[in-house]
């Protein structure tokens, strides 16, 4: 069963009473990867393929819907990791892969490649073979029968993104639209017909707009009515009608009518007074917005019609204590793929059928984890010392009275990304070691509006660092952890803030732990500026990581003060990693072993950024344990 949802503001919560403490789970459960990740219902709705790592390679799992119980069959793709995976009719796949190339500087960066997969045979097609760039095998639309596609990518590095048909039994492309200057989203409809290509340029933007197959793009230009920070996430084109997800109106990304004559933000479909949107879900065939999904505390989808508004409460009333989401499901909608899942339970997906109202288990990700032992996670807010209002979860060990506990704070990656009501294996692993484990939503977290966004700008180890400080102060006057025993672990930039941490809070944390960090920000902005905007917002193409142009990326980099560090260290990374190259890490112990400091370090050679190999996880699980049990055990 899922534990229980709580909200807490500002206050310890009232003393539960507490269970036995549960066994020591062992480590190979949580360090067991799911088999199948990602799944996706083909049109039809009788199969689903689904992602999973088997023996260093990535693979496809084909499912039949009716039948999971039944082995799947599986298709190997080698050693490349899958980005997006999407049904081309109800016999092909098309993937976009992604691998290491050395392109430029000293950093290996990531290479795209669409490759089309028959399911019955299992041959592989690489399509667009001609697409040297970064941004390659952005599928546009597929045709119902399977046997075409649209497809965005660039040419070389130095190029914007063209739009090609391409056959997919043949690979045979014809080109569609030509690259036009800072255009980089296409848009096609539901017939297959390009409609749009969208260009951004600081306050405004550009549609490349079309309404009918055999007439020329026409330019919309568009504005901001208001000269502050606003973007544009997304433009719909469907049914001859035209959507905009924007944060123009109230800092936050809310869904718009877009008016195709003048270019003009309309009247709103959806908007949230607490958090952005994230998808949009329309109907297939004919091309009508059907719901929104929104996160504050966990993600739940608003949907349009009543029918649907009925189904979505008949599963919350099913499973209660978890999210559920419909993910995917067949043209008809007769179909549907559910998750469900919650911080305290790995949990399923479901198929429903409307026809037959019944609904089954077709994945089970962590079959070996009885949910019953693990910990219950709270949404918490806490307020920064200048007064910022923020958020986040805390996870108490399941059975502990919740008294100066030892802590993990551990901070998301990103930075601009945010942390989830969802299942975290490290989390719970963590938690049933004895630990309380923070994971707040400092500034610069997405999903709460773009005030907070901006307020992350620049502050890479400045008020970003003050936020987490400020979370365990807060969690301290609580009484709820002991200041004295409290360890930072993060991974990406997560583990960014664990250096950092050790280097300007020396006095505040017994140990940190950094997985794939950041060590050179000067290094890292010269691989890849992306990583210091959120994805939201970077269609401005600026360079918000220095905040002031003057602003010193060295007295930010722990790199730079590796022989002031005095807390002990645990370093990992992954050798393949795409996003933090591993020379981060590399450097960043090479300059602690000179300066004689206590670290422990670990490469893996086959790993990326995110675990794909339960070896490896297992592996760092164990380390991990191993180090917090030496200097702060719990």
């Amino acid at each position: 069963m899922h534990r229980g949802f709580m909200m807490v503001w500002l206050a310890a919560s009232a003393s539960p009473i507490l269970a036995a403490p549960p066994p020591k789970i062992p480590v190979e459960q949580f360090a067991t990867l799911p088999l199948l990740t990602k799944p996706e219902l083909s049109p039809d709705g009788r199969r689903i393929a689904a992602q999973a790592e088997i023996d260093d390679t990535a693979n496809i799992a084909i499912l039949d819907a009716d039948h999971p119980e039944q082995k799947p069959r599986m298709i190997g793709l080698g050693t490349a990791s899958v980005v997006a995976m999407t049904w081309a009719g109800n016999d092909r796949l098309l993937l976009t892969m992604k691998a290491r190339k050395k392109v430029v500087w000293t950093y290996a960066l990531p290479a795209l490649r669409l490759i089309a997969v028959d399911v019955s045979t299992g041959a592989a097609r690489a399509l667009d073979e001609k697409s040297q760039g970064l941004y390659a095998g952005d599928v546009l639309y597929t045709d119902p029968s399977g046997s075409w596609a649209l497809v965005a990518s660039q040419s070389d590095l130095r190029s914007y993104p063209s739009v090609k048909r391409i056959d997919l039994a043949t690979g045979q492309t014809w080109l569609i639209e030509k690259p036009r200057r800072d255009v980089w989203d296409w848009f096609a409809d539901e017939n297959g017909v390009v409609r749009a290509g969208v260009s951004y340029s600081g306050r405004k933007w550009t549609v490349w707009y079309r309404d009918r197959p055999d007439q020329e793009l026409r330019a919309i230009n568009g504005k901001f009515d208001k000269d502050t920070d606003s973007a544009v996430d997304k433009f719909i084109f469907r049914g001859g009608n035209g959507w905009v997800i924007t944060n123009e109106r109230t800092g936050r990304f809310g869904l718009y009518k877009y008016d195709l004559a003048s270019g003009a933000i309309g009247e709103p479909i959806f908007e949230d007074p607490a958090a952005d949107i994230g998808d949009v879900h329309y109907d297939l065939a004919t091309g009508a917005i059907k719901a929104v999904e929104v996160e504050s505390d966990r993600k739940r989808v608003v949907w349009f019609a009543a029918d649907m508004k009925q189904l979505q409460e008949k599963l919350d009333r099913s499973l209660p204590s978890a999210t559920n989401i419909p993910v995917d499901w067949s043209t008809d909608n007769n179909r549907t793929l559910i998750a469900s899942e919650g911080p305290d339970d790995p949990g399923r997906y479901f198929l429903l059928d409307r026809n037959t109202r019944q609904m089954h288990v077709v994945i089970d990700p962590y079959p070996g984890i009885d949910p019953s032992t693990l910990s219950s996670t709270q949404w918490v807010r806490y307020t920064a010392r200048d007064g910022l209002q923020l958020a986040g979860y805390l996870t108490l060990p399941k059975g502990r009275d919740a008294k100066m506990l030892p802590l993990i704070l551990m901070p998301h990656g990103g930075p601009y990304e945010r942390d989830h009501w969802e299942f975290d294996p490290q989390v719970q692993f963590l938690a049933n070691r004895g630990y309380a484990v923070f994971q707040p939503e400092f500034r610069g977290s997405t999903g709460f509006g773009k005030d907070l966004v901006a307020k992350g700008y620049g502050e890479w180890g400045r008020k970003m660092q003050d936020d987490l400080d400020d979370g365990v102060d807060w969690l301290a006057r609580s009484g709820q952890i002991d200041p004295k025993r409290v360890c930072i672990v993060g991974a990406s930039y997560g583990g960014y803030a664990a250096m950092w941490g050790a280097v300007r809070n020396p006095e505040r944390y017994r140990c940190a732990v950094s997985l794939a960090g950041v060590s050179d920000l000067e290094k890292l902005i010269r691989y890849d500026r992306r990583a210091f905007s959120a994805n939201r917002y970077f269609k401005e193409w600026r360079a918000k990581l220095k905040g002031d142009d003057d602003a010193d990326l060295r007295a930010v980099s722990p790199i730079h003060f590796a022989s002031e560090i005095k807390v002990p260290m645990l370093i990992g990374h992954g050798e393949l990693d795409a996003n933090v190259p591993s020379e981060q890490s590399h450097e960043m112990v090479d300059e602690l072993t000179k300066a004689g400091a206590k670290v422990s370090s670990v490469f893996y050679p086959l790993a990326a950024h995110g675990w794909n190999r339960t070896e490896d996880l297992e592996d760092w699980l164990k380390r991990l344990e191993e180090f917090l049990a030496k200097y702060n055990p719990a």
